[in-house]
């Protein structure tokens, strides 16, 4: 499944996100999305050709797509959850997967191997310390001043789904906000591998 997009299309989606977390009205917000810059606008979801949105730009496009998809999932299941809040776990729970504040959690395979045999076109940066997407997230979140409410952080924290054990203690009781942000993931998931 080797995707790209173009530079135009990276450019486009770039400003898309800049202008909804703008809507959001916080500083700190605009501050990590700033600070990160061109970091995230080129931050790939995952390493192999065989996962959508592992290519330049795809983890704002697909933070995009799940943003839409609980946009849409919300007014359909009448859920009536806070659009502030929906904007901010869709657009901002996988920001850990830039890395932190100084080195990328994905660099370049440098490995003919691994590039031609196993589809790798990332590794993970070995210099980094060792921390889950949603614990990285969390922290940058944190550092920066972003301030969650109870059902923001559990959606960001089990939105990697309840198989990871960490996850396991909230199911059965996670808020809508946290199920919504993991149904949609899924579906954006499931639709980018089926096209």
């Amino acid at each position: 499944m080797t995707t790209k997009i173009s530079i135009d299309t990276i450019e486009e989606n770039w400003k898309k996100y800049e202008k909804i977390l703008g809507r959001l009205s916080d500083d700190n917000i605009t501050g990590i999305i700033e600070f990160l810059g061109e970091r995230l606008a080129i931050c790939p979801v995952g390493r192999s050709e065989s996962e959508p949105g592992s290519y330049p730009g795809g983890l704002v496009e697909h933070s995009l797509k799940v943003a839409a998809t609980m946009r849409k999932l919300n007014e359909a299941l009448d859920f009536n959850l806070p659009m502030q809040s929906i904007l901010k776990v869709s657009l901002l729970h996988d920001i850990g997967r830039v890395g932190d504040e100084s080195e990328d959690l994905l660099v370049v395979q440098d490995s003919d191997w691994h590039r031609e045999k196993l589809g790798q076109n990332y590794k993970f940066n070995e210099s980094l310390p060792k921390m889950s997407v949603t614990h990285r997230t969390l922290y940058l979140l944190q550092k920066f001043g972003i301030k969650l409410t109870r059902d923001e952080w559990i959606a960001i924290q089990t939105s990697g789904g309840s198989h990871f054990e960490e996850n396991r203690f909230y199911v059965g009781s996670e808020p809508s906000l946290a199920i919504l942000l993991q149904k949609s993931k899924s579906l954006v998931f499931h639709l980018s591998s089926a096209g």
